[in-house]
């Protein structure tokens, strides 16, 4: 039995692995400006997935686990394990403040639904709600968030407002088969 099980994980790994170097030889190819007016290039949940997880464990290792995407019609839910200290001094590098010290250290489920908008070579992402523990953050007060947690903490993250889309990028549609980045014609 533990023959099979270290195969059906060696499995899963690899094909993590390939997904995520999938993903990331189709963003080198937008990036370096090779497709064609017009090209659709599809990114799968898995590749996007394999990508993020990649991203997380090099970016902070110690902050995110269980990462994924839900993709829906112009929408997407991501989910995973973050430890909000571990994040701010991965992304940082300052001392942590008494509320992240006291109130958010420890690993927490977080869920987080967005709407992407996109025309014309500019996108938007409007985040409609967040989870932390099974607690809702909605209105008013996930703007303070946005504002005082997400902003300084990634201050390049565009939120709730249009922002252009580089490398001669078109469109990007979000929908349950993947992320489709068209480039301008």
């Amino acid at each position: 039995m533990r023959v099979i099980a270290s195969l059906v994980l060696a499995a899963v790994m690899s094909a993590a692995v390939y997904d995520s170097q999938s993903a990331r030889r189709k963003l080198e190819f937008i990036e370096r400006g090779h497709p064609a007016a017009g090209t659709r290039v599809l990114f799968t949940p898995p590749e996007i997935n394999g990508w993020l997880a990649d991203e997380a464990r090099a970016r902070a290792p110690r902050a995110a686990r269980n990462l994924r995407l839900e993709l829906g019609s112009g929408r997407a839910t991501g989910y995973g394990e973050i430890d909000f200290l571990q994040l701010h001094q991965a992304t940082t590098g300052a001392a942590p403040n008494w509320l992240l010290k006291n109130l958010l250290a420890g690993e927490r489920p977080v869920r987080v639904s967005a709407i992407f908008h996109s025309e014309n070579g500019r996108g938007r992402v409007d985040v409609e709600r967040v989870e932390i523990s099974g607690v809702a953050i909605e209105g008013p007060a996930l703007d303070f968030l946005i504002e005082n947690f997400v902003r300084p903490m990634f201050p390049y993250a565009m939120v709730a407002e249009w922002f252009p889309l580089q490398y001669g990028v078109d469109h990007v549609t979000v929908s349950p088969a993947g992320v489709a980045v068209v480039m301008k014609r």
